[in-house]
């Protein structure tokens, strides 16, 4: 009695999904303010499609993904441009907000395992400046009992009267004093 094996051949296909992450850079910037986040990569991913997400970086979190090589495409607040020659695409993020800061991805989609670069955005608020800038013309103040007018004149320094007079009544006189204010945000 013989006892013959078969072996059968059945192929498999070990498919493996993953992403493969890279540490990356930090990143600062001031609420209001815009920020340029740049992605090197390889020569191998000159004409890959390259995208931007925030993390967890699943596919509802890309915020801006590359259509062409060496043009600009904008989203909203987000801009990505692809510089080929360079192998570098840059992200820019304007109109910072205070809940932009976190963990981002600069991602180059390959199949079965896109390449990940980690960054950190930390954005601060700015620095507010109050400038208050006054000038002043002549300040006329009307006398009904000699018909005639006096002026004061104060200084954008000081509050004080700088200078007295007086003068023949005009009818087109009048208060000139205004202060022109700025908000200022310093980055």
């Amino acid at each position: 009695m013989s006892v013959t094996a078969k072996r059968s051949l059945v192929p498999s296909f070990v498919f493996l999904t993953g992403v493969l992450m890279k540490s990356g850079n930090v990143y600062e910037g001031t609420v209001g303010g815009k920020v340029e986040i740049r992605c090197p990569y390889l020569d191998d991913y000159k004409y890959t499609p390259k995208y931007f997400c925030r993390d967890p970086c699943k596919y509802a979190h890309v915020l801006i993904k590359s259509a062409k090589t060496d043009q600009v495409i904008s989203g909203g607040r987000y801009s990505l441009i692809d510089i080929v020659s360079g192998r570098i695409f840059t992200v820019t993020i304007k109109h910072l907000r205070l809940t932009d800061s976190g963990v981002y991805y600069c991602g180059i989609d390959k199949w079965f395992s896109d390449i990940l670069n980690k960054v950190h955005l930390s954005v601060h608020p700015g620095n507010f400046v109050f400038i208050i800038i006054c000038d002043s013309l002549f300040f006329f103040s009307v006398s009904l009992s000699d018909k005639s007018s006096s002026y004061e004149q104060f200084s954008p320094t000081s509050p004080t009267v700088q200078s007295k007079g007086s003068t023949p009544l005009d009818k087109n006189s009048g208060s000139s004093y205004f202060c022109i204010f700025y908000a200022c945000i310093l980055r």
